[in-house]
């Protein structure tokens, strides 16, 4: 009869672990939806890449005012021209806002 008596408190155990588990696993999506926010907010202005004022954003330029964008950025180059177009920036930055 001892193993009988067990049996509930066995099956609460396992509930709450299974219930802890999951909530979790919510929190933890929560974060990452937070932390893509956060991203998306850290991505630099267009006007604000162009260090010296003249219009153009170029690669180096990227380099200097957002070093930790300049990998992602510097693949938005798609014509490979050694600047960033706004057309190329506004993609780069839909992309991004889907990530």
């Amino acid at each position: 009869m001892t193993g009988i008596r067990c049996v509930p408190v066995v099956l609460a155990i396992s509930v709450g672990l299974l219930l802890g588990a999951c909530s979790k696993t919510q929190e933890a999506s929560k974060t990452t939806a937070a932390e893509d926010v956060t991203e998306l907010k850290l991505i630099p202005p267009y006007e604000s890449l162009d260090k010296d004022k003249d219009g153009i954003v170029t690669l180096a330029e990227v380099d200097a005012v957002a070093p930790d964008w300049a990998e992602r950025l510097h693949a938005c180059d798609t014509d490979r021209d050694q600047k960033l177009s706004r057309g190329e920036y506004d993609v780069c930055k839909q992309t991004s806002a889907s990530h």
